[in-house]
């Protein structure tokens, strides 16, 4: 007498297979769609930044003024980087790579110029001795999904150099390095 052994699995133990599968992938959709936007504000707050960087280190070497101009527009937005004195774009970055679902937000908000002497410092006055328009200090990298981190950008004013960083982090440990100073200093 010949015994057959059972292999495979019953069409119960799949469905309940299936079952729990599905179950799992609806209670994690919140958390990687989470996921996600925290990446798209990390990669937004670091095209800023590395823009600020660019057009500071092009105005040091260079001997010469060079502007970051911010365009804030939703999916499409990005920045530029030109020379001051007569608009010659040099490079430009876009949110659209990878950060086309964030909402930048400068401060002051209607500000959307940074000019670096050539000392790297903040400039107040174009090439030709007029005044420019105020600088933005921070860009506020924020989305609309709920349960996301905001991240900071901070350009000059009494801080050096260019960070990004973490403004809910000051309230829990503000000698954290991901953590802002304080706005006014």
């Amino acid at each position: 007498m010949h015994v057959s052994t059972h292999r495979g699995f019953t069409l119960i133990e799949l469905l309940i297979a299936l079952a729990i599968g599905g179950l799992l992938l609806i209670m994690a959709a919140p958390l990687y769609t989470v996921w996600l936007a925290d990446n798209q504000i990390a990669n937004g707050a670091q095209l800023v930044a590395d823009g600020l960087k660019y057009a500071q280190g092009e105005a040091i070497k260079r001997n010469t003024q060079v502007q970051l101009v911010l365009d804030k527009t939703p999916a499409t937005g990005g920045w530029t980087v030109q020379l001051e004195c007569d608009g010659t774009g040099l490079r430009n970055g876009y949110f659209a790579e990878g950060a086309d679902k964030v909402v930048f937000a400068p401060a002051p908000a209607a500000s959307t110029t940074v000019t670096f002497t050539a000392l790297g410092q903040i400039a107040t006055l174009k090439c030709d001795g007029t005044a420019l328009p105020v600088p933005f200090d921070t860009v506020d990298v924020t989305s609309a999904v709920p349960g996301t981190r905001t991240l900071r950008v901070l350009v000059g004013g009494t801080r050096t150099g260019i960070k990004v960083c973490d403004p809910a982090m000051t309230l829990v440990n503000a000698s954290d390095p991901k953590a802002c100073p304080p706005l006014n200093g």
